[in-house]
């Protein structure tokens, strides 16, 4: 019964949503059949693991054709639902009732309704917050309604009708350099080639007017620039003040997006080595979380989860990050949810230097995610290293190294966890009484362009052993 669509979809919906579904169903203008109705009230209770025979003979023990009838009520329900779902989603869209009474009264020739209706819809477009594609999209409907209405009564006049034309640069501006973004991000994590259609033509586009003043053009491009120029960090400060100054004019699919590609920027950025963006990344995090833009359905994605962690214990935040651990836990996935708690927790045990009880919670978890393996694994080696336990590193790095070189797909995180290993292996067999092998090592890993860790290696070496 689980892999049924109907209860799949029922379970995805809120407690609110089910009961104004419930008064839906009440209605005989969407629903004139009652069995309908009782059978979404049977299905209010658990039916988890039941097959539609088990179902369908509670509900009719007398009937031989039941499993058919109930089939058959299923359908009829799960469309019931379908139209449900979409009529909430068209009435909770600012102006989106209003704009289409707009049309109606425009088709009937209904010019007082038209005006009046024009107004409110107008009123409700600019008195909402968002200013983005969607907004422009809503305003392209309202002039595109106006200009034709207007025609027919003043042909001459063909100011709306520049206005649209402009209006439509907004809207296409604004949804092509937010497509360029999810395009960047895909190629850089998936390593494709494919090139972005119309991108030079983009750039010009855009030295014709002034579009830059809109700030949904202006913070997508900027992302856009950051994602093709990372070595270039004005991209990236000029996308973090429009982002931080303008984030309410854009919806929580968008705004969650462009708080996701400036965290990994800044994550990449400390990937090769420059930590202090941490503290970018804990200010955008924090931001986020206390707003929701790091929630999908209520949901915290383990990947954002360890990486705020690492941000807070980077910062030396143990409290918050303690707090956070702890809050967080049941928004993670289900299937993530017990992994990625033990190892944040020995994670922040660790940054405490509280190495046994680290060392407990990396035990309580079996990581099958690769990458959650290798931040497991790193954690070990630097306990070991800092108890002074080599036999056990030495035995741990080597099936380190075996395990990097037979995984695939690890990315730029290969060479990475490679590098750790190798510089850890150097320490461990280090001449410290030479001076200048220590001086030359350091100056190795000073250097190194992907290097995670290194500043806890840098560390190490600042320790006289």
């Amino acid at each position: 019964m689980k892999s049924q669509k109907l209860v799949i979809t029922l379970n995805a919906m809120t407690k609110s949503e089910r009961r104004r579904f419930g008064q839906f169903l009440q209605s005989p203008y969407f629903n004139q059949r009652q069995d309908v109705a009782q059978l979404y009230a049977f299905l209010q209770e658990s039916v988890d693991g039941k097959s539609v025979e088990t179902i369908s003979q509670q509900l009719w023990p007398d009937h031989s054709n039941a499993p058919q009838q109930l089939r058959l009520l299923m359908s009829y329900l799960q469309k019931l639902v379908e139209q449900f779902l979409a009529l909430e989603q068209w009435q909770g869209t600012p102006g989106a009732v209003e704009s289409e009474l707009v049309k109606v009264y425009r088709q009937r020739g209904l010019e007082r309704h038209f005006q009046d209706s024009f107004k409110l819809a107008s009123q409700i477009l600019n008195n909402q917050p968002l200013r983005n594609s969607d907004y422009f999209g809503w305003q392209g409907v309202l002039l595109w309604e106006e200009a034709r209405f207007n025609t027919l009564r003043q042909p001459e006049n063909s100011g709306r009708l520049s206005q649209l034309s402009d209006n439509a640069d907004l809207f296409w501006l604004s949804q092509k350099l937010r497509y360029g973004c999810l395009h960047m991000a895909f190629q850089a994590r998936f390593s494709t080639a494919q090139g972005l259609s119309l991108r030079q033509e983009i750039d010009h586009i855009l030295s014709l007017r002034d579009f830059l003043q809109t700030p949904a053009i202006a913070t997508w491009f900027y992302c856009l620039r950051m994602l093709e120029n990372p070595e270039n960090l004005d991209f990236f400060q000029q996308f973090k003040a429009l982002l931080l100054q303008h984030g309410q004019i854009f919806n929580v699919d968008e705004v969650r997006d462009l708080f996701l590609f400036a965290i990994n920027f800044c994550i990449r950025q400390v990937n090769e080595g420059n930590v202090g963006f941490f503290h970018d990344i804990l200010d955008f995090y924090k931001d986020g979380l206390s707003k929701g833009h790091l929630f999908e359905n209520g949901v915290l994605s383990h990947f954002t989860y360890f990486n705020i962690v690492a941000a807070a214990l980077h910062t030396s935040d143990f409290a918050w990050a303690e707090t956070f651990i702890h809050e967080q836990r049941n928004a993670l996935e289900r299937s993530y949810r017990d992994s990625a708690f033990s190892f944040n927790l020995a994670r922040l045990e660790f940054a405490r230097k509280r190495f046994d009880a680290a060392l407990s919670q990396l035990q309580h978890s079996s990581y099958h995610d690769p990458l959650l393996s290798m931040a497991a694994k790193t954690i070990a080696l630097k306990i070991y290293y800092e108890s002074d336990e080599f036999e056990v590193l030495h035995a741990h790095l080597e099936a380190l190294i075996k395990y990097i070189r037979r995984k695939p797909g690890l990315g730029y995180h290969r060479n990475n966890y490679l590098n750790l290993a190798r510089y850890t292996q150097k320490l461990v067999a280090l001449n410290w009484n030479d001076k200048s092998e220590v001086l030359q090592l350091r100056q190795k890993i000073e250097v190194e362009p992907v290097l995670t860790e290194r500043e806890w290696l840098l560390e190490q070496l600042g320790k006289k052993r």
